[in-house]
């Protein structure tokens, strides 16, 4: 178990209580809960290139100009013995 401290609105409140008793308690509910909340809560796969292009574009590091290199350092001895 996890403890989790939220801020909602207040009309709000008894439901994500709700929501945290069902889950806390397992089962079958709780299964279907994860099952029905998942899909709303992460965003889509890319099902295309042209999507997956399109959510690269809107990435906020889109226009971030950087440069990745590879390490080329030698790395460590080992003692294979």
């Amino acid at each position: 178990m996890s403890r989790v401290e939220v801020s909602v609105p207040s009309e709000d409140a008894g439901l994500v209580k709700a929501v945290a008793g069902t889950l806390r308690r397992g089962g079958t509910a709780a299964a279907e809960l994860r099952k029905t909340l998942a899909p709303a809560m992460s965003p889509p796969r890319a099902k295309t290139g042209a999507e997956l292009i399109a959510f690269l574009r809107a990435s906020p590091l889109c226009d971030t100009d950087f440069a990745v290199e590879r390490d080329r350092s030698p790395g460590r001895p080992v003692d294979l013995e």
